[in-house]
């Protein structure tokens, strides 16, 4: 007997069957068979495609949140904040593609659990540029244009990368990014 909790179990599933069919494809009996559970317990956890949806993506957001927080914990300067923002971005998406095509994938399929997840990553970030905007390390700018100068530009490539069947960013395209990056919020 498979010892992982049932709801991981259907995360699991969702994830492989949303990447092989989309979400709009995809079908909760597809994901309840992947899973080997009974419909009562589908739906005991994931009452919709929707919800099952929020919760997959909420999931996979706050480990990609986790991941990409590290570099601005403790003191780190803004100049080696931004540039370890991008540097982690790019790090997780190499090494997770499944992951970074899922959130391609559940990107419009908004809730209540991504947008729990997405403050908590969000919340944490601000603090943080706004103790740096305070020293006079970085210039003072509304968060959504912050978020679009430094990670638009990696954001944009996201799809490329994992579209390789083994993703890979040159050294020298990690650097200029991280660049870019500083250069847009720099005092």
């Amino acid at each position: 007997m498979d010892a992982t909790p049932t709801k991981d179990r259907l995360l699991d599933a969702a994830a492989q069957v949303f990447l092989a069919h989309g979400l709009t494809a995809a079908s909760m009996d597809q994901v309840r068979q992947a899973a080997g559970v009974s419909n009562g317990s589908l739906y005991h956890h994931f009452p919709t495609k929707a919800q099952l949806a929020d919760a997959l993506y909420a999931h996979t957001l706050r480990g990609f949140h986790a991941a990409l927080l590290v570099p601005i914990t403790g003191r780190a300067t803004a100049q080696s904040g931004v540039k370890g923002l991008i540097r982690a971005y790019v790090q997780w998406v190499v090494a997770h593609p499944d992951r970074a095509r899922l959130l391609e994938e559940l990107r419009a399929a908004g809730g209540v659990e991504r947008n729990a997840a997405n403050a908590e990553g969000f919340g944490a970030l601000a603090a943080w540029i706004a103790r740096r905007v305070e020293a006079g390390d970085m210039r003072d700018l509304p968060f959504p244009v912050w978020m679009a100068l430094v990670f638009s530009p990696a954001m944009a490539l996201t799809r490329h990368w994992v579209a390789q069947p083994t993703p890979e960013v040159p050294t020298k395209v990690r650097a200029a990014l991280e660049h870019a990056a500083w250069m847009a919020v720099a005092a």
